[in-house]
């Protein structure tokens, strides 16, 4: 498996258990790992959010909300709609395990994602 397919089963169950129609889009380059979430699943699972304010009444809902892993050199910066913080960022080890598990951790913090001892 290469690394953002390894990242990517790290990543996978962190979104399921998000409950909000996450999927993976393929599309994007190697520089890139993509997830898209249903907005509106979205928007209520997470009332507190303030995505669907973000947006405003006019351009509500969203065709879809992303959460992307930018790899820029040795650093992953993760982006994610729906939230009002700065970007994760964390330092990359080459090993897709080791950076999947990494990955997947921060996602699972940052959509209060619980997935039991021993996971991400």
């Amino acid at each position: 498996m290469s690394w953002s397919e390894r990242v990517r089963a790290w990543c996978d169950p962190v979104f399921a258990a998000a409950d909000c129609g996450f999927t993976w889009n393929d599309s994007v380059g190697p520089e890139a790992l993509l997830w898209e979430a249903e907005a509106e699943l979205f928007a209520a699972r997470y009332p507190d959010s303030g995505i669907v304010e973000s947006y405003g009444a006019e351009q509500w809902p969203a065709p879809c909300l992303d959460y992307w892993v930018y790899v820029e050199s040795r650093t992953a910066r993760l982006s994610v709609e729906g939230w009002d913080f700065a970007e994760p960022r964390i330092t990359l080890t080459g090993d897709g395990d080791v950076d999947g598990k990494a990955i997947a951790a921060e996602f699972a913090r940052i959509l209060r994602v619980d997935l039991g001892p021993g996971a991400a």
